[in-house]
């Protein structure tokens, strides 16, 4: 505060100088009269307004800043939430819900060490307690987005590839490594999925400023690449299996190769087959990778009725080939006649 108080008189001292100096080189015989006025009334204006503005305790008391800055006390979920968990340091609900509950009030680190622990109590835990895990870590400090943050955001990615907060949290690691063909293709894959109005509007704005349209996928540039047409159909039998809100995935990958992230997924929702849709590097899941690079794709075409990327038992699948060689135009046919046991 003393540097503050030192700094903001030199100021004023300086402001004084500025007007009174040229006031006393009138030959007017009022100018020191002028001067003086505006020696006393510059420094006695700054003091009357910062008392008016300032939250400082000019007439003592703490200031609001520094009352807030305090230690929050904890609310009654978070109280009882430590009482459980010190009973029970193994109860994995316990912790994440301490975690959860932490990132509301905004005290980051307390929920980064809460999913930690989670995280330690589950052998490794899931990938949602691992992207709390990240979140909170970036919201503590963004740093993190350059760190092992970046790595899980990769690992959840290549397993589930629409995975929102991964989708989010992993643009904004692959910008701050200077990857904007990756940040870009992740926010395009994350507006397909129709986020909050408010979540929208900043990923449109970002995409803007990156010199992106506003849905594109991974490229903007996707014309250029191979374009699969595909028609979907359901087999005999298979409607009544079709799950309420079922998603569908259009998945293409290189044949036999059943690890790693795919080469492009289309994602729709509610679908209604037969369906055609189109698949092309604009739906690629890395930049860089081409679907015209690949004589042959595998296409499955999958309903899945948690709306999750990975394969669960219960969801009905269809596959097929594209080959480079096939008729240019022709859509591709995709049965849906299998179910994921």
């Amino acid at each position: 505060m003393t540097a503050f108080v030192v700094v903001a008189v030199l100021m004023t001292v300086a402001a004084i100088l500025v007007v009174a100096i040229p006031l006393c080189g009138l030959r007017d015989g009022r100018a020191p009269l002028a001067a003086l006025f505006a020696a006393v009334i510059i420094p006695l204006t700054v003091v009357m307004l910062y008392m008016q503005a300032s939250n400082f305790p000019w007439r003592g008391g703490p200031p609001a800043a520094m009352a807030m800055a305090g230690p929050q006390p904890d609310s009654a979920e978070v109280q009882e939430l430590k009482q459980r968990t010190a009973a029970q340091p193994g109860d994995v609900d316990a912790w994440a819900r301490l975690g959860d509950a932490y990132l509301s009030a905004e005290r980051y680190a307390e929920a980064r060490q809460a999913f930690q622990q989670a995280i330690a109590a589950s052998n490794g835990g899931d990938d949602a307690l691992r992207l709390s895990l990240v979140e909170a870590s970036i919201l503590e400090d963004r740093n993190a987005l350059q760190g092992q943050a970046a790595v899980v955001l990769d690992d959840v990615l290549q397993r589930d590839p629409f995975n929102p907060k991964a989708l989010w949290y992993g643009g904004m690691a692959a910008l701050a490594r200077g990857d904007a063909a990756t940040a870009r293709q992740r926010w395009g894959k994350l507006l397909e999925l129709s986020p909050p109005p408010r979540v929208r509007e900043i990923l449109e704005q970002q995409l803007a400023n990156m010199g992106a349209s506003p849905g594109a996928g991974s490229t903007s540039a996707a014309a250029a690449g191979v374009r699969i047409p595909v028609r979907i159909t359901l087999g005999p039998g298979m409607a009544a299996r079709v799950r309420p809100g079922a998603v569908l995935f259009l998945i293409a990958r290189e044949p036999g190769v059943a690890a790693g992230p795919p080469l492009a997924v289309v994602r729709r929702e509610a679908p209604q087959l037969p369906l055609d849709l189109e698949i092309s590097d604009a739906d690629s899941m890395m930049p860089g990778r081409s679907l015209a690079s690949h004589a042959a794709i595998q296409l499955t075409a999958r309903l899945a009725g948690e709306g999750d990327a990975r394969a669960a038992s219960g969801d009905l699948f269809g596959e097929a080939t594209w080959h480079s060689s096939a008729k240019s135009g022709a859509p591709l046919q995709i049965t849906v006649d299998q179910v994921v046991p």
